[in-house]
């Protein structure tokens, strides 16, 4: 087929992706202890600033009777009570302003002189019902509505979607990151931001503090640096520890494990369970790392335990020496080297062992030989 049937599904899906990229760089800007809302108070809300975004493809020019512009009008109007404390309202297009348009140099007019061109234009039926219910004194009074006239900016000639795509890659943000990895960075800072509106669905808003926050551990995955692994105390060791019903202490007794190596386990697991909850807390976008570094591990276990296997008999079962293996293949999975988290340095052993105890705390796997494992 030489022509492809009319998408307005795709226009639209890049009107939100371009609404993203503008939240997302107001984000940026923003300093801790603000915050930035994301359709609640308009497309996005700052402070004291709403921003009513427009994105159009191609070269196209805000007219008179304007749609875009006219909604924009009535829905301030509609809507004011709720929005007359703040003190701008943003229409940002990318459209172009010809001189023959009522909005040309719009910023540079008086308030007066701004109702007095509205109310005077002869409007076009597709936006007549707008205009209609912009200047009804039953939704509002002059006054009011010379307010949201006096507050009400536009910013024309705005940056299409692929060129805020290329300016956000040059925001001081991503300057330590390599080029060729930018926009997935952009990616994964948009997706932060959407996760906020699955969290919330009435209520779209980015806590900048928790923002920043997360930012900097997300970007760290796209630079050279690595997150130092968290210090953990260790606890204190007591008996009463080992009779508390862990699956994985029950499995290690199995295969006569002396008091000292089930304390040296049980003190892995809980610091390695620690480990895990601070590393939530510093960025909790990292979880997909845990759990492929635990599957490894998983793995990695059932692997050495089948290797072991193939050194045992069905006499094995009869002289008790199946335990003795299963106590071998044991140390040999706690002592063989350990990887590095993704994303971090200096991982601990402690957080490896204690993953693998938590392996067999969660899942089928036992120490203990059988002799279905012979099959």
């Amino acid at each position: 087929m030489s022509e492809t049937l009319n998408n307005d599904n795709t226009k639209k899906q890049l009107g939100f992706e371009y609404q993203k990229l503008i939240a997302l760089e107001y984000c940026l800007n923003a300093k801790n202890g603000e915050h930035v809302f994301i359709e609640c108070f308009g497309d996005v809300q700052y402070g004291s600033e709403t921003v009513e975004i427009k994105h159009h493809e191609g070269e196209s020019n805000l007219t008179s009777n304007s749609v875009d512009v006219w909604k924009s009008f009535k829905n301030l109007v509609v809507e004011y009570d709720k929005l007359k404390s703040n003190d701008r309202f943003i229409f940002h297009t990318t459209e172009n302003i010809k001189d023959d348009s009522i909005f040309h140099k719009w910023n540079t007019l008086i308030t007066n002189a701004k109702y007095k061109i509205l109310k005077d234009h002869n409007i076009s039926a597709t936006s007549q019902q707008y205009k209609n219910e912009v200047f009804d004194t039953k939704n509002i009074s002059k006054p009011e509505l010379l307010i949201i006239l006096g507050k009400f900016n536009i910013n024309s000639g705005e940056p299409k979607v692929d060129e805020k795509l290329v300016q956000l890659k040059e925001h001081p943000t991503f300057k330590l990151i390599p080029e060729n990895l930018r926009s997935s960075a952009i990616g994964i800072l948009q997706q932060w931001i959407i996760e906020k509106a699955i969290d919330n669905s009435d209520k779209w808003e980015i806590n900048i503090t928790d923002f920043n926050s997360d930012l900097e551990f997300s970007l760290r995955k796209f630079t050279k640096d690595d997150i130092p692994f968290p210090s953990i105390k260790e606890g204190q060791r007591d008996d009463a520890n080992l009779t508390k019903g862990y699956r994985f202490i029950e499995n290690l007794s199995a295969i006569s494990l002396r008091n000292s190596d089930l304390h040296q386990a049980f003190q892995d697991y809980v610091m390695s369970e620690d480990a895990y909850e601070e590393i939530l807390k510093i960025n909790p976008t990292l979880q997909s790392n845990l759990l492929s570094y635990e599957n490894d591990i998983n793995s990695g276990l059932r692997t050495e335990k089948s290797a072991g296997s193939y050194s045992l008999s069905e006499d094995s079962f009869k002289d008790n020496s199946h335990i003795k293996k299963s106590q071998e293949v044991y140390f040999q999975c706690i002592r063989n080297p350990h990887n590095e988290i993704l994303g971090f340095n200096g991982t601990q052993r402690f957080f490896r062992n204690g993953r693998i105890q938590n392996v067999n705390e969660t899942t089928d796997f036992e120490w203990l030989y059988k002799e279905t494992d012979l099959l």
